[in-house]
């Protein structure tokens, strides 16, 4: 179906009285005759419809949007509808992410090593459980004269890009198809960096919730919000003979991981302010600093290097670290108030537009105001306890699997 079939369709559907022309131009134009066509099967679901209806319903999206080439070995996708309309979803962007008022522009982008971060139309439960029910994000930066896309398996880059005259479209055609994030395990797993995390979460088997047995990745991955920073494999080693001091001590060892996560907040590396804390799921600050030489974040007296950034996930965002953070201290009451105040602050994630940043978000301010906080709801307490739980029983683990592993 040619391109101006195939809006002449959506607007249809959509009940919105729009210039079919222009919009069907625009996509001739840059030549996104199989993208058009993979747009034109969501016409097949209610879903489908939805998400056409409400991009051309007035507002402003950005549509991120494959070329033909990056079509040519896609039949996995296009024969899957499902996959097909959550693929199609995550291409799209909730805003404006123009550097230019004009009818030529660019996405705006950060230059390496700092990140744009944008919300999607992604929202699926199947690969998304953020907090809040907030649809999932695509992360991009410029580097040597280009902008990349940064989670993808091969170079995805921006090759062309057009507004769409009468609209609040703007489209930015990629030379490859966005993969959607996948579970924290999985990602740990695919990182050459984060193996020896990877391999204790997602082999070792222990008790769930429920009383069933189950790996610590899945039990991970079923938590909605989370910040791990992860020490690299190398940061394990340089505290090997630390870590034996710890062994036995199951609290210590549960609050020192409790120390690498922010429980129930997504916090990506453009929402990271010099300066700025959150609070961990132990309840203790994570302080951040920024210079020259890169971005820090420290937890008691112990410093780490932020290595790698936005590595994202379906539950939320990892970040590489160069330390281990032998932070035994804790605050429980300010974990709770951190955690239900992330709670009440998620629902406004819904209806963000635009680059995510510490400014539009606040993101750099929640401790404060989280502690403010300090009578939350006892739902957010009792999901804080669950994490706990969870937290404790990892522990139990790390001694004999991070050790074993460094003396081995």
């Amino acid at each position: 179906m040619g391109s101006l079939k195939v809006l002449a369709v959506v607007a249809a559907i959509s009940s919105v009285s729009f210039a079919v022309n222009p919009i069907s131009e625009a996509f001739d134009s840059l030549g996104l005759t199989s993208f058009a066509s993979a747009a034109a099967a969501l016409n097949d679901s209610s879903e489908g419809q939805a998400l056409l209806s409400m991009v051309l319903s007035g507002g402003n999206y950005s549509i991120l949007a494959p070329n033909n080439d990056a079509f040519s070995d896609a039949s996995a996708l296009t024969s899957d509808s499902t996959l097909l309309l959550d693929t199609l979803a995550y291409h799209i962007l909730r805003g404006s992410f123009s550097s230019s008022n004009s009818s030529s522009l660019n996405l705006t982008s950060a230059t390496s090593p700092n990140h744009t971060i944008g919300r999607s139309m992604l929202n699926d439960s199947t690969y998304v459980t953020l907090e809040g029910n907030a649809s999932q994000v695509v992360a991009w930066t410029t580097e040597n004269g280009a902008i990349t896309f940064l989670n993808q398996p091969s170079n995805v880059s921006v090759v062309n890009s057009t507004r769409i005259n009468g609209t609040g479209l703007a489209v930015y055609v990629l030379s490859g198809i966005l993969s959607i994030p996948p579970s924290m395990s999985l990602l740990l797993t695919n990182s050459t960096n984060t193996t020896s995390i990877a391999g204790l979460l997602n082999s070792t088997m222990i008790p769930s919730a429920n009383g069933t047995n189950d790996t610590i990745g899945n039990i991970l991955d079923a938590q909605r919000g989370i910040t791990l920073f992860a020490p690299s494999n190398s940061a394990f080693s340089a505290v090997s003979s630390t870590l034996p001091v710890l062994e036995g001590n199951l609290t210590a060892f549960t609050t020192v991981l409790q120390n690498h996560i922010i429980n129930g907040s997504t916090l990506y590396s453009s929402e990271i302010v010099n300066g700025s804390s959150m609070t961990s799921a132990a309840g203790e600050p994570l302080t951040f600093s920024t210079n020259s030489s890169g971005t820090y974040v420290t937890s008691g007296s112990t410093t780490a290097k932020i290595i790698s950034t936005d590595m994202l996930c379906m539950n939320g965002v990892v970040h590489v670290i160069d330390n281990v953070f032998l932070n035994t201290d804790s605050d429980m009451s300010a974990a709770s108030s951190a955690y239900n105040y992330a709670t009440s602050e998620a629902t406004k994630l819904v209806s963000e537009t635009g680059v995510i940043s510490a400014t539009a978000t606040g993101a750099s301010g929640s401790s404060t105001s989280s502690s403010s906080s300090s009578n939350g709801s006892k739902n957010g307490a009792a999901a804080l306890s669950a994490s706990a739980h969870y937290m404790t029983l990892l522990a139990a683990v790390v001694s004999f699997v991070v050790i074993g592993s460094v003396l081995a």
